[in-house]
């Protein structure tokens, strides 16, 4: 079967009025074959007549020359033997289609060649008379040069009138073997192609390619496409007024532009309508009827695509992703194969006609987008005061990006929302806040962005991975300096953005989002393998190794984050994101289909104990206000300075991340008024996390509630509290020694008490150094307060005095106050208080401090 033609068992072709029409027969071929040398120098002749534009030119051409010798010149030298010529129709362009796979059209793809090629047996009866009256009544009895057209071309020419006598074959030959050259030697060899062509396809065959082949103007190529582009119809619902309309165009699609030309147009459709009644393929009264119909010409058809934003991604994927190498080995291979030939390229066949099916789930992109646009529309510049646009250029000045033009600023915060199937890794919404008109660029996919806190999983993850604990202790004490080799400034201080203070658990620290307790588990754990555990999650961008990664110093798509977090709902079995889920050739048959590869990225129980602290930065942590009903866990993520706005959550069966943030630069969400409600400064868990909310309980209104699979075995040892060695603090600062017992994840209990030491050192502990303890086991330290000691006086009375004496030196050793005493004397009668305390000076009871002078009042026996 000759190249580029669809398997048909082609019909006899309908009734036009004419008892002699051809049907092409197989027999007939035989006698063409024979009457081939005759009626090709025939055709010569006549074509020579209708270039000459004269019968004296042609005349003067053959000069003395019999008629024999001219046809024997003229062979020899303009016509070649046609038996080895390559008359291979060529394979049409097709438009190819992105489908939904419930088969919602988003978008045609062609290179300016907009073509649905049909068969010939699917061509309407008035489709067929139509092109037949408009180009070639006598098709069907001619053998691919009509002497009689040709003649009365030529007849014409003489008259004034330029017309062409070329039959619709011939326009197949001009259009696709031998030019459009005007010269003598071209058109011969125009007719003897034609008839070539003629003994070697049938007439429906060659109709068929015709119709399809043809230009019919507004990037329409063949029938089809041309009576969808200005009618809006399906060829069986063309009436008989559109149908002749519609072949108008093809001879000169701008001189005979149905839009920009249309008393042209309608003149010259009335005469194919008396072409047919003439012919008899329609009644007189039917011819009438069709020209009184009124000249509708529907506007262009601006196709704009629900999902803008996903086409585009798709465009791209196809001609650039290696998975898609099977479409060809070069660029411009991919893109014949998938756009079809460029409008342009007569010398371009084949190529198109793909239906690629997405994962995109149109309704909730939809519901996505009405959402963004809802919390985030907008704004427009024109409508700013004075103020507030010098506020927006100078947010631009900031970034040193080039201001636009008043209509291009982009002065208010969108936002991008990206889900996707937690088992798949399908991708079911890819929702940019701002519309493709207005931005090509996709927020969703493309805008890779600081994550503030929704990265510390990663590092939660990567710690837990090399036999960290939940239950590990941390300093959360606000600003903490950490010591940071390599880094500009070195130490890194470290901020919390609200809540912490004081020692907390990894848990906690997880659930309040606590920074510093992060900055200090990222150079525990190291940037490298943070960055690693990211990747293997499903983070593809290149991400920086510094200890700030924890806290969101890359810059990752939502897409990305939301395929990342997918792994918290399925204990780290994982499936890479994808938007392409097969495609179709134009035979209907596969020619891919994603195959999807679940990968166990993170070990089981390591993903199952992590995801129990994000379920409480829902419950009771940060973002509280993305509680949906369910079990559920995710993230927020502040940016420094508020740039960035994120929650990242997820469900069992979906991922979802959510961002807001300035599309154009990075700038302080500050002083916002959204959605009615205003805000000194935007966190994740204020306007993203409601965001994520309002839209997962529209997606999974009709969702049963499922929960988390099962946690496997080893979980527990991720919830053991681990241990720790005592330091040395003695002699140290309190601070110094808070540090290091915080260091060593235990919980300072420092004391104070009076010491002749320097105030705030420390005096003692109470586990002994390099002992074991539990993290956050309580070491209690004294400190000197600097201050000296100071306590009750004993009572000595009654005591000798060398019983007073060993009492002041255990009352020193007790209280560390030491006094200076001296003795007086005092007579007594009973002999029993001779050598006996008395009394003190101060008295028993009184506050002495160290060093302090006390007088011993003893008795003696009275003369």
């Amino acid at each position: 079967m000759p190249k580029g033609m669809l398997p048909a068992t082609f019909p006899t072709p309908p009734s036009l009025g004419n008892p002699k029409m051809s049907k092409a027969p197989i027999h007939e071929l035989e006698r063409r074959d024979v009457r081939r040398r005759w009626f090709v120098a025939l055709a010569t002749l006549l074509s020579i007549a209708l270039l000459s534009s004269t019968w004296i030119g042609l005349f003067a051409f053959f000069g003395t020359n019999t008629a024999y010798g001219t046809f024997t010149d003229l062979e020899k030298k303009y016509i070649p033997e046609v038996d080895d010529l390559l008359l291979d129709l060529p394979d049409l362009s097709q438009v190819s289609r992105i489908y939904t796979l419930n088969d919602v059209l988003l978008a045609e793809l062609h290179d300016g060649k907009n073509s649905e090629p049909v068969r010939y047996d699917e061509l309407p009866d008035i489709v067929i008379k139509a092109v037949l009256a408009a180009e070639d009544a006598e098709f069907f009895e001619h053998e691919g040069v009509d002497f009689a057209a040709i003649g009365g071309a030529a007849i014409d020419n003489l008259r004034g009138v330029t017309r062409g006598g070329s039959t619709i074959t011939q326009q197949v030959v001009k259009q696709n073997f031998v030019g459009d050259e005007v010269t003598l030697q071209r058109k011969i060899q125009e007719a003897m192609v034609a008839v070539e062509l003629e003994r070697r396809y049938t007439k429906e065959q060659i109709l068929e390619f015709y119709v399809n082949s043809v230009y019919y103007g507004w990037s329409a190529f063949g029938v089809k496409t041309a009576a969808r582009e200005y009618f809006d119809k399906s060829l069986e619902e063309l009436t008989i007024a559109e149908a002749a309309t519609l072949f108008v165009p093809i001879r000169n699609p701008s001189q005979y532009d149905p839009r920009r030309q249309p008393e042209r147009v309608l003149d010259r459709r009335n005469d194919v309508i008396d072409t047919m009644v003439a012919h008899e393929m329609i009644t007189p009264a039917q011819g009438e009827r069709a020209k009184d119909e009124p000249y509708v010409i529907q506007p262009h058809p601006e196709f704009k695509g629900p999902a803008d934003h996903v086409v585009a991604e798709v465009r791209r994927a196809l001609l650039n992703d290696p998975e898609f190498s099977f479409l060809g080995a070069t660029d411009e291979e991919r893109k014949k194969a998938i756009f079809g030939c460029p409008s342009d390229d007569v010398t371009c066949a084949g190529g198109g006609g793909l239906k690629v099916y997405v994962t995109i789930d149109l309704e909730l992109q939809e519901k996505a987008n009405e959402i963004l646009n809802t919390w985030l529309p907008i704004a427009d510049p024109s409508a700013l005061s004075e103020d507030q646009l010098a506020a927006c250029i100078q947010r631009y000045n900031n970034a040193q990006i080039p201001v636009p033009e008043l209509p291009n600023l982009r002065c208010a915060p969108t936002g991008a929302i990206a889900t996707v199937d937690n088992v798949t890794g399908a991708i079911k919404v890819m929702a940019s806040g701002l519309p493709f008109d207005v931005e090509q660029f996709d927020l969703a996919i493309q805008g890779k962005r600081n994550p503030g806190s929704s990265f510390k999983p990663f590092a939660l993850t990567a710690y837990l991975e090399s036999g960290g604990s939940l239950n590990s202790f941390w300093d959360g004490r606000s600003p903490k300096s950490i010591d940071c080799p390599g880094c500009n400034p070195n130490p890194w201080v470290v901020h919390n953005a609200g809540g912490g203070g004081g020692g907390m658990s990894l848990f906690s620290g997880t659930q309040n989002s606590v920074n510093v307790v992060y900055a200090q588990v990222s150079k525990e754990v190291g940037p490298d393998r943070i960055i690693d555990t990211a990747h293997r999650m499903g983070v593809k961008s290149d991400l920086p190794a510094v200890y700030s990664l924890v806290l969101g110093a890359g810059a990752v798509s939502p897409l990305e984050m939301a395929s990342a977090y997918s792994n918290f709902a399925t204990n780290g079995l994982h499936a890479d994101s994808y938007l392409i889920e097969r495609i179709e050739n134009t035979a209907g048959e596969l020619i891919y289909a994603r195959n999807v590869e679940r990968i166990q990225v993170v070990d089981a129980a390591v993903m199952a104990a992590a995801r129990r602290p994000l379920t409480q930065v829902v419950a009771a942590g940060t973002a509280t206000r993305a509680r949906i009903g369910r079990p559920q866990g995710g993230k927020t993520g502040t940016h420094q300075n508020y740039n960035e706005a994120w929650f990242v959550g997820f469900v069992a069966e979906y991922a979802t991340a959510v961002w807001v943030g300035y599309p154009d630069f990075q700038a302080p969400l500050r002083n916002l008024t959204i959605n009615g409600q205003f805000y000194s400064r935007l966190y994740g868990g204020t306007v993203p996390a409601p965001i994520w909310a309002e839209f997962m309980t529209y997606m999974l209104k009709d969702t049963p509630v499922s929960d988390f699979p099962d946690d496997p075995p080893g979980v527990s040892q991720y919830f053991v509290t681990p241990s720790t060695e005592v330091p040395l603090v003695v002699g140290l600062t309190t601070e110094e020694a808070v540090n290091d017992i915080y260091d060593a994840h235990l919980r300072p209990n420092p004391v104070e008490v009076p010491s002749l030491e320097e105030k705030g050192i420390v005096l003692t502990q109470d586990l002994e150094e390099g002992t074991g303890a539990a993290h956050g086991q309580v070491l209690t330290i004294e400190v000197s307060s600097g201050l000296p000691p100071e306590a009750p006086l004993i009572d000595l009375r009654t005591l000798t005095f060398d019983q007073a004496v060993t009492a002041l030196g255990a009352f020193e050793e007790e209280t560390g106050v030491a006094l200076v005493w001296s003795a007086s004397f005092r007579e007594v009668t009973d002999p029993n208080q001779v050598g006996r305390i008395l009394d003190t000076n101060p008295a028993a009871g009184a506050t002495v401090t160290h060093g302090q002078s006390i007088v011993i009042v003893v008795g003696k026996l009275a003369p």
